[in-house]
């Protein structure tokens, strides 16, 4: 669930990008098929991005490891070292998918109350589309091949000119953007980038029938007199229609002169924001991952063992890193605590302290090559490894599609109360 929700706020994070640029470059150029293109790829790639994995020149044939947050046992009991994560009850996710649930019911809602519509209404065909003169209503629209009039009583949504206004949403197949945005928006509610890119394409899908009508119009006088006359409204749901809210920037837009067609050069800037995103989010960079030190007094001196040096790290550049009973490696730490059992000959001697051990994880899911980096007590030690070789099966790392052997450290903490 929580990688779920880090996915939705990489997301949110490149349409925030995405949507940056269009307002600070792209809004006020008359290029209105450009600009659809680039607000449907944004949306596109912003998906697509945060699941992309690439390296960048790492030899992925080298088994380094990777240092895994500590495993805390307490002498008596076991007690996990983040509480935040272990025994207690993490609302944000839930909250989240509550208003997921709700979003995606308003989205239900309004295409039962479309076809309610389309099934109480008179239908008549025109050019290939349905017509439904509604008996009640405020607003004319359109929803795919379905174009929407109010009643024949508002005299002015029955002009040529507004039915060829919805023909043109219809046939641009502007509802099928609409239906992206609100899909997308049932699990990105909470990013307001997402609502102005949303306002932005809303923006340019009347441009775009606005300059359908002009073309076939030989009075764009009349036309503009027209929308003036509408009386403004409420935005009906997720439809397309004559939209009264976006009439100024309508009339500016169809008086402003053609931009020059250098200014299309302007779009080469999505170009340098899609290279850093595909840095940022698709590829493995060099990260460290430090645990904290545990402070507490020295403890006795432990018989002489081999150990290696304190602060060794390491690190691992996979495509997809090993994960344990269907989740990430956290869930092997919290396995790992609710198996370990603090020795009592540790505990009667008053010894405690840290034990690093590193495994290895084949290509065949099998834990193997376990070894103690450091030690503190021979019964600490046994004990540590002694639960990380009765591991159940892993499901392997992969490199350049193939599963390959990955090697990782973790640190076991033993406290006494």
């Amino acid at each position: 669930m929580n990688h779920f929700i880090l996915y939705q706020l990489k997301v949110a994070l490149c349409i925030g990008a995405f949507t940056g640029v269009y307002y600070l470059l792209f809004r006020k150029e008359t290029f209105h098929r450009f600009n659809r293109f680039y607000q449907l790829s944004a949306l596109i790639i912003s998906l697509l991005l945060p699941v992309m994995q690439f390296t960048l020149g790492q030899d992925t044939s080298r088994i380094l490891p990777v240092l895994l947050n500590s495993v805390t046992v307490v002498a008596g009991k076991v007690s996990p070292s983040d509480a935040s994560v272990n025994g207690q009850l993490n609302l944000l996710p839930w909250v989240y998918f509550c208003f997921v649930v709700a979003f995606a019911v308003y989205l239900v809602v309004q295409l039962v109350r479309m076809l309610q519509m389309v099934r109480r209404n008179p239908v008549s065909d025109k050019d290939g589309y349905k017509v439904i003169h509604l008996c009640s209503g405020n607003h004319t629209f359109s929803f795919f091949n379905l174009v929407f009039l109010r009643p024949a009583g508002k005299t002015e949504d029955h002009d040529p000119d507004v039915i060829t206004h919805e023909l043109a949403h219809a046939r641009q197949l502007h509802s099928a953007d609409i239906m992206l945005v609100q899909c997308i928006k049932i699990f990105q509610w909470f990013n307001p980038f997402l609502y102005l890119l949303e306002k932005a394409m809303q923006e340019t899908h009347e441009y775009l029938a606005d300059k359908a009508v002009l073309e076939q119009n030989s009075r764009p006088d009349t036309y503009r007199l027209l929308l003036l006359s509408q009386v403004f409204g409420v935005q009906p749901g997720i439809f397309s229609f004559f939209n009264h809210s976006l009439i100024k920037n309508r009339l500016i837009m169809m008086t402003k002169q053609k931009s020059p067609p250098r200014n299309r050069l302007k779009y080469l800037a999505a170009f340098p924001l899609l290279v850093l995103l595909v840095l940022v989010m698709c590829c493995n960079l060099d990260k460290k991952t430090e645990t904290e030190e545990l402070v507490m007094p020295p403890p006795p001196p432990p018989p002489p063992v081999e150990a290696v040096a304190d602060g060794e790290e390491a690190f691992l550049f996979v495509e997809e890193q090993a994960t344990f009973q269907g989740g990430d490696i956290g869930n092997f730490r919290e396995w790992v605590q609710k198996n370990l059992v603090y020795p009592e000959e540790a505990i009667k001697s008053g010894i405690y302290g840290r034990v690093t051990v590193q495994f290895s994880v084949s290509e065949t899911g099998k834990i193997g090559d376990v070894k103690v980096l450091r030690s503190v007590y021979p019964s600490l030690d046994k004990e540590t490894v002694r639960v990380i070789e009765t591991s159940p099966d892993w499901v392997p790392a992969k490199a350049n599609g193939k599963d390959v052997k990955q090697q990782f450290v973790i640190p076991v903490v033993f406290m006494l109360k």
